[in-house]
């Protein structure tokens, strides 16, 4: 677009809708307004009564900006820095996995089964924790709906822990989560602390298929939150031989799970003689997305 002419918002997204559109990028009407909004910092009803209106030249040098970086594949969350999950604002960047739809399967799953568990939730102080927080989307979540839990937060990464914390307290919950750094039950363990729940969705793709992933996912966000190992089942079994030495009874146990891989969790968590009951749950996709025991 020729910068000598004043731009309006209407050319600036047609400008930048057509160059998405050009580099293969999925809703490309969408991105734009959505980064021509966040360069301005205004709603969707004021960006469409503000169409004929011009942009200021550092306006535009900035959506020129965001407009590049994601035709070259960077996802729109890191762009704007946030993404909701659950129906509650995250805050994220290259530190952490974006939220995805899926998870909250989980999330729903958790909170459902706790109530048919203690009969009632909100007159149970239960100790939940969420191992492999990253944004702390999970641990926030369950934390939101559930009030009177006690929740742990565990990573490896201290910049996604501190990304966790952020979003605690942009929503309000910081009070009832503690984050913990260490390698998954490891911290937990050494505090000799017990648990009510236990939910994790831990990297889970195969090393072997982690090159085959989409390059937008594979060039930004980090990969330790998604190589699973050779099987990428590698944290699934670190997890559950660790369980007997932090679960309370009775006690739910949670995890996401990729695709192909519900039956190997559920053989894996079967060993243990205290599980009572185990369920496979699927996603809106069909995809068995969810394990959870019941101890």
């Amino acid at each position: 677009m020729d910068r000598t002419k004043k731009a309006t918002i209407r050319e600036a997204l047609k400008w930048a809708s057509s160059r998405l559109q050009n580099n293969n990028i999925p809703e490309a009407e969408i991105s734009a307004e959505v980064l021509l909004r966040y360069i301005l910092e205004i709603d969707r009803t004021r960006l469409f009564m503000s169409l004929n209106q011009p942009l200021t030249s550092e306006d535009w040098y900035k959506f020129e900006d965001v407009v590049n970086r994601r035709s070259s594949g960077e996802p729109l969350q890191y762009i704007v820095g946030w993404q909701e999950f659950y129906g509650l604002p995250f805050k994220v960047n290259r530190d952490v996995l974006i939220p995805r739809p899926e998870t909250e399967v989980l999330v729903e799953e958790i909170c459902k089964a706790s109530k048919r568990t203690w009969q009632g939730t909100s007159d149970h102080a239960l100790v939940a924790a969420d191992i492999g927080t990253g944004s702390g989307a999970i641990a926030v979540s369950l934390a939101r709906m559930n009030r009177r839990w006690n929740i742990i937060a565990v990573d490896m990464s201290l910049s996604a822990l501190q990304v966790a914390r952020e979003n605690a307290v942009l929503n309000g919950v910081e009070r009832q989560i503690s984050f913990f750094h260490g390698d998954l039950l490891q911290p937990i363990k050494q505090q000799g602390i017990k648990l009510d729940i236990l939910v994790s969705n831990p990297p889970y793709i195969p090393t072997k298929e982690v090159e085959l992933l989409h390059p937008q996912v594979k060039k930004f966000e980090p990969i330790r939150a998604l190589d699973g190992g050779e099987t990428g089942l590698y944290f699934y079994q670190r997890l559950i031989e660790d369980l007997p030495h932090v679960m309370k009874e009775p006690g739910l146990v949670g995890f996401e799970v990729g695709m192909g891989q519900a039956d190997q969790v559920v053989n894996a968590l079967g060993q243990w003689k205290k599980i009572k009951k185990i369920e496979k749950i699927k996603d809106l996709q069909g995809i068995e997305r969810v394990v959870l025991a019941s101890i």
